[in-house]
Parts: C-alpha cells; sequence; structure tokens
C-alpha cells in the first residue's frame, strides 16, 4: 500500500468520523449507507487491482473508470432525488401557507 492509498483510507475515516459524531442521533441510518459505500471505497483503494479486475470482466479499459461511471450514474441519480425531494418540500409548503392565509383571512372576517 502506497502513501496515496493511506492518505485516501485516513480521508475516508476522518469523513466517516465526523458524520458519525454529527448524525449519530438523527440519521443512523445515513450513518450506515454511508459506512458501508465508504468500506467499499476503502477495499477499492486498498486493492486497486480489485477494480482494474471488475472493470475488465464488463469491458472497460480500466479500473478507475469503471469506478468513476458508478460515482456518475450514482451522483446524477442522488442529484434528481435530491431536486424532487425539494419540489415536494415547496409544494407541502405553498399548501401549508395557502391554509394558514385563508384561516387568518376567515379569522378576520369573523371580527366585528
Amino acid at each position: 500500500m502506497n502513501a496515496a492509498s493511506l492518505f485516501l483510507l485516513a480521508v475516508l475515516a476522518l469523513i466517516l468520523f465526523v458524520d458519525y459524531a454529527t448524525f449519530r442521533r438523527r440519521g443512523a441510518r445515513v450513518v450506515l449507507v454511508e459506512l458501508a459505500v465508504f468500506a467499499l471505497g476503502g477495499v477499492v483503494v486498498a486493492f486497486p487491482q480489485l477494480s482494474a479486475r471488475m472493470a475488465a470482466f464488463v469491458g472497460i479499459g480500466r479500473g478507475v473508470d469503471f469506478i468513476l461511471y458508478l460515482a456518475i450514474i450514482w451522483l446524477v441519480r442522488e442529484s434528481i432525488l435530491t431536486r424532487h425531494a425539494r419540489w415536494r418540500e415547496a409544494e407541502r409548503l405553498t399548501g401549508l401557507t395557502r391554509m394558514l392565509a385563508i384561516q387568518a383571512a376567515r379569522r378576520r372576517s369573523e371580527l366585528p
């Protein structure tokens, strides 16, 4: 294992530690998913020949290209899901604001 691999593994461990400290009470499931993804990433960092073998198996020239393709697909998916969730939240907020405005208007119209 070279210095770059050790550095990347240390970065993965540090990020996981910080996220665990931040989300352990409110987002334990997020930390577990992150742990699984980072464990897989750590294996690929520690043993880069595994990604090269996986890439060759599916017909891609380099292992890093295989990992990048998967990462890009995942990031695009996350972007779409996040945008959709933001849109849903905006719709709910609009509905709630509309309902509160109607209630306030009714209360004002009932005053003598």
